[in-house]
């Protein structure tokens, strides 16, 4: 594509709120916005476009992309534009919720036509973008890349979860074409990244509206086999069903397959589960759990679940609390239930009082944050692969500051999991064989692999307990806090 050579030079820059797989939108909208000539700048105030990619899921994201914009149209410059895409305009109840000023509204399903948008909003004209696009599924090459990245294999959902806005958000389910997803991951692998987590709503139902049986596995057979450079592949929402076994049976053949299970479960008790439409049978869920555990080699477990939804009784509130104890995960967030309107659920009685919900996750969160820390205690001593992704900073309680490296082993997601630090900067982007020395019910604290002497350094408690300050290139400690870590379809 040819851009205007008389054109303004133009800045722009995109403000993600949400999930993952907007994410991966906002790179996308990233990538037709350089196309057309604009610049991206770090800085809201610097740029002549901002684009603020919305959540929609739950009203306290909606709420936040709501402050958001507010708070950026408030200090507005002269012949600044915004525009306000994503989920939230998706969503016709809360579309009117946006606030006035905003320049253009653009849906989640519409983010391919943000370079038309944009260059209409200054008044230059349009050279569309036509050549590979696919409409909300447009592949794209970043323009930069980190040690991980998300790739968007799916977008919309066949599922009529009764607490869900999400169908009515993105539609159903449409699937990325198998040769445009190895595209991205040929381009991100060969920028330098390292881990490749591929998302969707419904990851485990990839290519089954291309007339795919087994598109996943399949998918990631062809990964295996065209990038054999790439060390890593994870998989995100893995809506529970009969096909997760037969992702497990590949995942068991290929190292650079991780043993990481994220099936969102939601709850454990059965007319819950047929109250929020969800698959209600557990014999089947534990089949799927016992066999990922006997069939993988060192198999990490996540799932999420929700608590106070509508009509939960203290029994079966209990029998979720038992199967959380009885399961073991490695890892799970809890959501209190939030009633958003459309949704089936949100016109049943029998509410639970906010108080009661939110003491029945905190109950959850204790139980398996025990369970978390004897699974890491466990590790004190093994050698990790560790992917090194940013540095900081700790301080102790003399105020001394050291420099720590941030990372995470095979066994944490991005975001959503733990951490591992430890003292010193090594380089961003490689992946190290650490020793880990201490462990938290989260994260972990490691030491280089060589240095396994009884004076090598090891970092004090006072330090991990009070590390702050860290620096932009490392993913925000606030993203892993319990409360988001549950961030699923």
């Amino acid at each position: 594509m040819t851009v205007i050579s008389d054109a303004p030079a133009r800045t722009f820059n995109v403000v993600t709120l949400g999930c993952s797989k907007n994410r991966v939108d906002s790179e996308g909208m990233e990538h037709l916005l350089t196309q057309r000539g604009l610049t991206a700048v770090p800085s809201t105030g610097d740029a002549d476009a901002i684009v603020v990619n919305t959540c929609g899921f739950l009203g306290a994201a909606r709420q936040e992309s709501i402050d958001v914009i507010s708070g950026l149209l408030a200090e507005r410059r002269e012949g600044q534009v915004l525009v306000a895409a994503g989920c939230l305009p998706a969503l016709g109840d809360h579309h009117q919720e946006l606030p006035a000023g905003v320049d253009y509204v653009l849906s989640t399903r519409e983010w391919y036509r943000i370079g038309d948008i944009v260059q209409t909003l200054f008044g230059e004209e349009l050279q569309p973008e036509v050549a590979g696009c696919e409409g909300m599924l447009t592949t794209f090459s970043r323009a930069s890349v980190g040690p991980s990245a998300y790739v968007k294999i799916a977008d919309g959902c066949d599922h009529n979860c009764a607490f869900c806005t999400i169908p009515s958000i993105k539609g159903r389910q449409q699937s990325k074409r198998p040769m445009h997803v190895l595209q991205e991951i040929i381009d991100l692998v060969a920028q330098g990244t390292k881990e490749i987590v591929l998302v969707a709503q419904d990851t485990i139902r990839y290519g089954a509206d291309l007339g795919m049986k087994h598109g996943l596995p399949q998918l990631l057979e062809s990964i295996v086999e065209t990038v054999p450079n790439l060390p890593w592949v994870r998989m995100l929402y893995i809506y529970p069903s009969p096909l997760t076994l037969k992702m497990v049976d590949v995942l068991a053949q290929h190292d650079a397959l991780l043993p990481y299970l994220d099936m969102p479960i939601q709850h454990a008790d059965r007319d819950v589960l047929r109250a929020m439409n969800r698959p209600s049978n557990l014999d089947m869920t534990r089949r799927l759990i016992d066999h990922a555990r006997a069939t993988l080699a060192e198999p990490v477990m996540r799932t999420t679940l929700i608590v106070g939804y509508p009509g939960e009784t203290e029994a079966q509130f209990l029998n979720l609390a038992r199967f959380v104890e009885e399961q073991e995960f490695d890892h799970v967030g809890v959501f209190t239930y939030s009633a958003e309107t459309g949704t089936k659920a949100a016109m049943l009685e029998d509410r639970i009082d906010p108080a009661e919900a939110e003491a029945r996750r905190n109950h959850i969160m204790e139980i398996q944050q025990a369970i978390s820390y004897r699974k890491n205690s466990a590790l004190v001593g093994q050698i990790l692969d560790v992917l090194i992704e940013g540095h900081g900073e700790a301080e102790d309680e003399a105020g001394n500051v050291e420099a720590i490296t941030i990372g995470r082993a095979r066994r944490h997601a991005p975001e959503v999991d733990g951490y591992v630090f430890l003292p010193g900067a090594l380089p961003i982007g490689e992946l190290m064989p650490l020793r880990i020395v201490e462990a938290g019910p989260y994260d972990l604290w490691a030491e280089a692999a060589r240095s396994s002497s009884p004076g090598s350094r090891r970092p004090k408690p006072a330090v991990r307990a009070r590390r702050r300050r860290l620096s932009p290139a490392a993913r925000s400690r606030e993203a892993n806090r319990p409360e988001r870590r549950g961030q699923a379809r």
